[in-house]
């Protein structure tokens, strides 16, 4: 009766472990479909980022070379100084 017993406590613990090993499947389809999705998405996203930060850049460049444009550097070559010593009309 012991035997039997054990036997059946064995036979009950190992079926579960024995199943569940069985029952871990492979990705389906629609998961497959999901994850590629998801990296579809992830891809575009990257890539749009990507673009604003180069307009983005751009549009400081644009910027950078309108305002160098509309209000030249004060000092430097050929700039004047000024009215030299005793010049009438300055």
């Amino acid at each position: 009766m012991r035997a039997i017993l054990t036997i059946l406590v064995f036979a009950c613990l190992a079926s579960p472990v024995a199943a569940q090993g069985l029952r871990i499947p492979g990705s389906s389809r629609s998961e497959n479909q999901v994850q590629d999705l998801n990296r579809s998405m992830q891809r575009q996203q990257q890539q749009l980022r990507n673009q604003q930060q180069g307009q983005f850049e751009l549009n400081q460049l644009r910027q950078d070379l309108n305002r160098s444009q509309n209000f030249p550097s004060i000092t430097g070559p050929g700039v004047s100084r000024g009215c030299p010593p005793g010049a009438a009309g300055c």
